[in-house]
């Protein structure tokens, strides 16, 4: 593997190539660097808890929107004290519980390219001892996700230097992942990894922003389907309410107006399960991505030699042909 390949200039895609590169990587991800099919497992996992979270959220709001008909305070304080679970408890328990998934998938991917077949419990027993190095970087995780949330959006320059802080702290700590997973080493070991990182950074950007694209095109298409769906929906709860009073409510306050909500209450749970799957499979390709940049630049001489050609154009993103 030639690693002076990687040092093209990275320029500015169309849609339609970034539409290109969202198939490629979700496609190379999980066959020809996912040969072994353990690798699935981390995000199979993943995307089963975020559904069951936004599942528990939607499922929360129901005693509230159908207030007006049962009037029972005993489920309202139920589904609030649900939402401030969700939020104090169960989403960051997510977080750490994420980066131990993509710490299991990164060392699947390294003993693929090594040339070896091992389990998903062994990744399991191998990242068992990094544990702490993992909760640390998840919590910067969980602290740049919240500190998004609660950042003032009037604030140009804050919102510019968050922005900036948080795709910093993206690359780095995908970077750090493959760095303690296989070399097992200390956060302050990781430093001069660093250089190399600086070094190579046309590659790695070439990598990074084809991934960020891949995450934009994704979402794009993710909430225009459901965008349409959920006007198609208004549609259908205004007919529902024609015949039936079940989940109807009166549309922009106005009283000759009146909609079941039901249909769109669906789609939007719907789009919130679809949008958070979507999210789980670019964290993993990241994880997988970054695991092999990581591995081409540390540990070329243990990369198989029947894997060598393809991991060339999978880091630069270019097809075979």
């Amino acid at each position: 593997m030639d690693i002076n390949n990687f040092t093209k200039p990275f320029t500015k895609k169309s849609f339609k190539d970034r539409m290109k590169d969202t198939g490629f990587l979700i496609k190379n991800s999980f066959t020809i660097i996912g040969k072994d099919e353990d690798i699935k497992t981390p995000l199979i996992k993943m995307a089963i808890f975020t559904t069951i979270i936004r599942l528990l959220f939607f499922l929360s709001l129901i005693p509230i929107l159908t207030a007006y008909s049962h009037e029972s305070v005993g489920m309202i304080a139920l589904s609030i004290i649900t939402i401030i679970a969700l939020v104090t408890v169960i989403i960051p328990i997510r977080f750490f519980f994420d980066i131990r998934q993509k710490a299991n998938q990164s060392w699947i991917v390294y003993n693929t390219l090594c040339g070896k077949d091992i389990s998903y419990q062994d990744s399991v027993d191998h990242t068992k001892s990094e544990k702490g190095k993992l909760r640390l970087i998840g919590l910067v995780d969980l602290l740049m996700k919240y500190g998004k949330a609660g950042r003032n959006e009037n604030s140009f320059l804050m919102n510019l230097l968050f922005g900036f802080l948080e795709e910093v702290w993206d690359l780095l700590s995908h970077f750090m992942l493959p760095s303690i997973v296989i070399e097992q080493k200390k956060l302050k070991e990781i430093v001069p990894d660093l250089k190399s990182l600086k070094e190579n950074v046309p590659a790695t950007l070439t990598g990074v922003f084809g991934l960020d694209f891949a995450g934009n095109v994704i979402t794009g298409i993710v909430i225009g389907v459901f965008v349409v769906l959920f006007i198609v929906s208004i549609g259908v709860g205004w007919l529902i309410a024609l015949v039936s009073d079940v989940g109807t409510m009166n549309l922009f306050g106005n009283p000759n107006l009146v909609i079941s909500w039901i249909p769109g209450y669906i789609i939007l749970l719907l789009g919130a399960v679809a949008s958070g799957i979507m999210k789980k499979i670019v964290e993993s390709i990241k994880a997988i991505y970054f695991t092999v940049f990581y591995t081409s630049i540390k540990q070329p001489e243990n990369i198989a030699d029947d894997m060598r050609e393809e991991l060339t154009h999978y880091l630069l993103l270019e097809n075979k042909e």
